[in-house]
């Protein structure tokens, strides 16, 4: 099978990277073809098809200091990108594809290639990875303040998130992304275009349901992560807990440092980096240590020396890689109980915790701390659970599934 896999970049750049890249990798190991398109970030890894490939545009500021008729061509771009869909043309015309996997397209590709895909009717299937779909924003977190529930934008009126400021707390910035998500939702560009969209928790797929879309076939097909051997037994003494993951306010970052000083004994290593490192790294106690980003047998090594894993988000995570690396481990994770947090332990291998609720953080950390054995027990729970639910394998026979479905269809 021939198979386009279309995203805004091709390189391992967050969740949404590592989930692309292990699905293309395990297509390739079994004879499948896969093909990727991306914009021509600077940072993609070497491939022989990015000569298709579009230009980059930085997005980060995209709205703020420009002037009118700059801010006019950016609108433009994000609602149709004459450059994408063109030379997304020439690549179908060239491959003539079975399918195409969308991963993330908003602010880049746009969904100009949907209609392309259409004309030479090759079937669509989209991952979201987020809540592009019914969110200007997509996290669903208000003002860079706090989830935003109830979600005020997801029956489409989308005058919440320009009051708001919820992009990056800037009115152009958040004007443009509403326009740009009203032209979108209102036109069904990427709800008639595509064929079924996948979510990776039943969390996110019951917001789509609230959108009250039309013509929406959603299918939950959870991520998964190449196996490997669990880490070393939790620690008897020492060790630290961990946390890995960006460094922004709706990771609960605030809540986990006021719960490190309330806990003196327990050590604390926060792996990773963004745009609250330095101001966090200011606020913290002396039992805190920050070691910057950390990937591959870096991490691995973090979490073998780990007694517990902590996700404090305070936005609707979705589910979250951090979560299933633990658990692959075999390290127990104390989870702030919002988004997909909840679906991910149900069977178990943590404790989940009110969000924000530093007490309760403080508390679910100290007992594991303390009762290793606990911690033990609760690490296997997580490795068991791992291994029967979330191995790549699985994931990608349910992805198949889906293929199957949108070609069948």
């Amino acid at each position: 099978m021939k198979i386009v896999m279309a995203a805004n970049w091709w390189y391992r750049r967050g969740g949404l990277g590592s989930v692309m890249f292990d699905e293309a990798e395990w297509l390739t190991r079994r004879s499948h073809d896969v093909i990727p398109f991306a914009s021509a970030h600077p940072a993609n890894e070497v491939t022989p098809w990015a000569g298709y490939f579009p230009s980059f545009r930085e997005t980060s500021g995209i709205g703020a200091g420009e002037p009118p008729h700059r801010r006019l061509k950016t609108a433009a771009r994000l609602v149709h990108n004459v450059e994408a869909a063109e030379r997304f043309d020439a690549l179908v015309r060239e491959v003539k594809p079975d399918l195409v996997h969308l991963h993330n397209t908003v602010r880049q590709l746009s969904p100009s290639i949907l209609g392309v895909a259409r004309r030479h009717r090759v079937p669509v299937v989209m991952t979201l990875h987020d809540y592009g779909l019914v969110c200007p924003q997509g996290q669903l977190y208000k003002a860079e303040r706090a989830a935003c529930t109830p979600p005020n934008c997801v029956r489409g009126n989308v005058v919440h998130a320009v009051v708001n400021r919820c992009v990056k707390r800037s009115l152009a910035g958040s004007v443009l992304a509403a326009t740009e998500h009203l032209i979108h939702r209102s036109l069904g560009l990427y709800v008639d275009r595509v064929d079924t969209f996948v979510t990776p928790s039943r969390f996110l797929r019951d917001r789509i349901a609230e959108a009250r879309l039309s013509s929406v076939r959603v299918r939950v097909v959870v991520n998964g992560l190449p196996d490997a051997p669990p880490a070393s037994p939790v620690p008897r003494s020492g060790g630290h807990v961990l946390f890995a993951g960006r460094l922004a306010r709706e990771k609960g970052l605030d809540v986990l440092l006021e719960a490190a000083r309330r806990t003196p004994q327990v050590r604390y290593t926060i792996a990773g980096d963004g745009p609250l490192r330095s101001v966090l790294a200011g606020r913290a106690s002396a039992n805190v240590r920050f070691v910057g980003h950390q990937g591959g047998d870096q991490l691995r090594e973090l979490l073998d020396r780990a007694v517990a894993s902590v996700v404090p988000s305070t936005w609707f995570e979705n589910a979250p890689l951090t979560v299933l690396e633990a658990m692959r481990s075999g390290r127990p994770v104390i989870a702030s109980r919002i988004g997909g947090h909840e679906e991910m332990l149900e069977h178990g291998g943590g404790t989940l915790v009110p969000v924000a609720d530093v007490g309760g953080l403080a508390s679910a950390v100290a007992s594991l701390w303390t009762d290793r054995d606990a911690a033990t027990r609760l690490g296997a729970e997580a490795r068991e659970v791992f291994v029967r639910k979330y191995r790549i394998d699985t994931h990608m026979e349910r992805l198949l599934t889906v293929y199957a479905e949108a070609l069948g269809g």
